[in-house]
């Protein structure tokens, strides 16, 4: 899974002791560092900066899990989904996918599984307003 073809177009870039977010018009690709738990510490920061850098526009995350880490459940009870109003969750592996449907579950907006970026970022892009 190649993500680099649309990191490099990025329009900003927050970079962390723990990833990496790599931020466009509407949405956002996220890649974790292997190995890391993603804690409501790390939730909190995450969705400190990704409030501040979209301000009032609601965005989508795009959780690139190309490196296996592990997700404290308890972070889905800080998002707001009128700001972050879609989740995509993308893995070719299995086990990410069925850690996926349990995320599901816990959080009110859309939410999308898919095995490559390309995809994922086709389904962010549907979010964005239609200028009038």
């Amino acid at each position: 899974m190649d993500s680099s073809s649309f990191i490099d177009n990025a329009k900003f870039h927050f970079q962390y002791e723990f990833g990496n977010l790599y931020c466009f018009d509407n949405y956002v690709i996220g890649i974790i560092n292997d190995g890391i738990n993603v804690n409501s510490e790390i939730a909190r920061q995450i969705l400190k900066d990704l409030n501040a850098h979209f301000h009032s526009k609601p965005y989508v995350y795009i959780s690139n899990r190309a490196f296996a880490h592990d997700i404290d459940l308890d972070v889905y009870k800080l998002v707001n989904p009128k700001k972050l109003i879609g989740i995509a969750i993308v893995s070719p592996h299995e086990n990410e996918i069925e850690r996926a449907v349990e995320e599901q579950s816990l959080y009110s907006g859309s939410f999308g599984l898919f095995k490559n970026i390309e995809s994922a970022v086709a389904w962010a892009i549907t979010f964005q307003p239609i200028a009038s």
